[in-house]
């Protein structure tokens, strides 16, 4: 009988510490440093990835991978849709990158594009108030940012857009998620946007060895 009642006893601790372990990784500040994050009281790893092909490493959650191309078109019906979309398994969550290639930038007129484009969506946008309009910087690249809320029919929508120089374009990205996900999802995807780093192939890196040889 007493053995019993020790054995229930040491599960029903067990099971409290599992509790108090689970609600202190909820209550924690989302670092994606730690490894993972908790949006909604879910938990998602976070790991280094590839992306645009492999010119770009970026921070981001596991299950983040390149949209399937029959829901892109659902999804993003226009010819104008992003040349690369990553999203969650639900969906719910998108990180997008379009390379405009039609004339040549550099790092120090990102923050410029951005606030033009920051108007474009002012005069589109008119009843959507324009926050978080900065520059940061990743390494030696600047990163231009300013995020909005869009009212659509099934609700608001959060959306951030990021602009960057890659490979002497202007590389625009987005990232969206539903409104009731913003609080957490906003922390988050600035220090995502902290992480990307270019990465060059062979090729690429003798070019720049061999500019910074000039330079000296």
């Amino acid at each position: 009988m007493n053995n019993k009642t020790d054995s229930e006893e040491i599960m029903k601790k067990l099971k409290e510490a599992k509790r108090g372990e689970e609600q202190e990784i909820y209550a924690m500040e989302n670092d994606i440093q730690n490894g993972f994050i908790v949006v909604k009281y879910k938990k998602f790893d976070v790991e280094e990835k590839e992306i645009m092909d492999g010119s770009l490493t970026m921070m981001m959650p596991s299950d983040f991978e390149l949209m399937d191309e029959g829901l892109v078109k659902v999804k993003y019906p226009g010819e104008d849709r992003p040349d690369y979309i990553y999203s969650g398994e639900d969906t719910t969550v998108n990180l997008t990158f379009t390379m405009e290639e039609s004339g040549q930038i550099d790092n120090e007129e990102v923050e410029e594009a951005k606030d033009i484009l920051e108007k474009q969506i002012g005069r589109l946008y008119p009843a959507s108030k324009i926050e978080d309009s900065q520059t940061i910087q990743a390494g030696e690249k600047n990163i231009s940012f300013f995020s909005f809320d869009v009212p659509l029919l099934d609700g608001k929508v959060y959306n951030l857009m990021f602009f960057m120089e890659h490979k002497g374009c202007l590389l625009m990205g987005a990232f969206n998620c539903s409104i009731h996900q913003k609080k957490q999802w906003k922390k988050v995807i600035l220090q995502m946007l902290m992480t990307i780093q270019e990465k060059f192939g062979p090729d690429e890196s003798d070019q720049e060895k061999g500019l910074n040889a000039e330079s000296r």
